[in-house]
């Protein structure tokens, strides 16, 4: 009597990378192009027409009655921030509140509350940014939260989105609590982001973390499986015409699908989860406040905010300097900077005025003073006394920095230009989408060919 038992034989090489390679040809092409997209999203984003902040010019003589009594009666409690702003002619008193996205608005003259204020300034200073004076407005709303329009890269929350009626469908994001840009948008890249976001990054399961990162990291080792055991292929490659050109596009390709793959899954592991959260601003009471004495000559701004024992510190600038009221002679932004890094006396203290590679766009904030310490650098904003950034990395994520800077988005090219560099790095992606669009098609091809198919 025959034995038909058929004994089922552990998948080849071969199998295996056919089968997964299903999976891992869709990913590889989805990545390809959201990969090649972004420069083409960096080279189209809309521009602000201007990049400093306006010039609020001189302030005029500020009356002589009480602050403090005219937030109180004004319902002001706790904040982290009190700064005299110039809109319209007129001063009025802006008040940052722990959790608040609006700012509370007092007319410095006559002490009522001015909230309209707040959203007049908004759209005045988008109309700075944009250099529209007199572009319809279409809508204008504040902002706490981070979107896929307006994500988390931006950093700064609240802020206020001003769309202006234009063709290209323009959108101005700006911080009333220091009269600073945070971005701009358009249509245009509204759509490129979407597509990056959801399709790069899985932004649309973000509802479910945990879940975005598994699959993400599932999806990352289909690729890597099946690279993996094709390069254990291609040592024996054969074949004409399909098969000759995904294996000559495939030599090509396998180093920088490993390093991207690679990089990309390190990043995912070693970012995951809240990243490293800085110490909010100090808020001390309202109630504290002492007047401000700006003293002789021209005045131009005035802001204070929470010292080290919980006080109100004044920081003025007059056509004199920058002065703090209340401190000893002397008292610098040096000194400041270092009392709300919590740094030593003599710890070494620079301006920074540009972006660069310690300090970098991602945080928005300039100038900040950097102050010198023992677990690395720390990076400060005087005018909002609070902490910009403190870049101190364990010996992970400092070479997942690398990795990702170096093997994902080649920024070691940076030298020969950013144009240059992004034309070889969507040439590498398109030469990746070729390899899994060519084994793709021999999948398909294979399968008409077997009987039924």
């Amino acid at each position: 009597m025959k034995n038909d038992i058929k004994i089922k034989r552990p998948a080849s090489a071969r199998q295996l990378h056919r089968q997964i390679g299903w999976v891992a040809a869709f990913v590889a092409m989805a990545w390809a192009i959201t990969g090649f997209l972004h420069p083409v999203m960096s080279w189209t984003a809309p521009r602000p027409a201007v990049q400093a902040p306006p010039n609020p010019g001189q302030i005029g003589t500020l009356p002589g009655h009480s602050l403090a009594t005219m937030l109180t009666k004004a319902g002001q409690t706790g904040t982290h921030q009190v700064r005299l702003v110039t809109f319209g002619n007129r001063s009025y008193w802006f008040s940052s509140f722990p959790g608040e996205p609006r700012k509370g608005v007092v007319d410095a003259l006559t002490g009522v509350a001015a909230p309209e204020v707040e959203n007049d300034h908004a759209i005045a200073l988008a109309r700075h940014y944009a250099a529209l004076p007199e572009a319809d407005i279409r809508s204008v709303e504040i902002v706490d939260r981070f979107s896929t329009e307006y994500p988390e890269i931006n950093r700064l929350l609240p802020v206020w989105r001003v769309a202006f009626d234009t063709p290209e469908g323009l959108a101005v994001y700006v911080d009333t609590g220091a009269d600073r840009l945070a971005a701009v948008t358009d249509g245009r890249r509204r759509a490129l982001l979407f597509v990056f976001q959801n399709v790069h990054t899985l932004k649309f399961l973000s509802f479910a973390e945990p879940l975005r990162v598994a699959v993400l990291a599932g999806l990352i080792l289909s690729v890597i499986a099946t690279s993996l055991i094709g390069a254990t292929l291609l040592l024996k490659a054969k074949g004409r015409g399909l098969r000759k050109a995904h294996t000559l596009a495939a030599w090509v390709a396998l180093p920088f699908i490993l390093t991207f793959t690679l990089s990309g899954m390190l990043h995912l592991l070693v970012t995951m989860g809240p990243g490293k959260v800085l110490p909010p601003p100090g808020v001390f009471n309202v109630a504290d406040l002492d007047t401000p004495r700006p003293g002789p000559g021209s005045l131009y701004g005035m802001t204070a905010t929470a010292g080290p024992d919980g006080k109100p510190v004044w920081r003025i600038e007059t056509a004199g300097g920058i002065a703090y009221q209340g401190q000893a002679a002397g008292y610098s932004d040096a000194d400041r900077a270092r009392a709300i890094a919590g740094a030593a006396a003599d710890a070494e203290v620079s301006l920074v005025t540009r972006f660069g590679r310690e300090y970098s766009f991602a945080n928005k904030r300039l100038p900040v003073l950097k102050v010198a310490g023992a677990n690395g650098p720390v990076f400060v904003d005087v005018r909002e006394g609070l902490i910009a950034a403190a870049p101190e990395k364990t010996a992970l994520q400092a070479a997942e920095g690398w990795s990702f800077d170096v093997l994902h988005k080649w920024e070691l090219l940076r030298p020969i230009g950013t144009r240059n560099r992004d034309y070889l790095l969507m040439t590498t992606v398109a030469v990746i989408f070729l390899t899994a669009a060519l084994g793709l098609a021999i999948q398909l091809w294979r399968r008409r060919k077997q009987p039924g198919g």
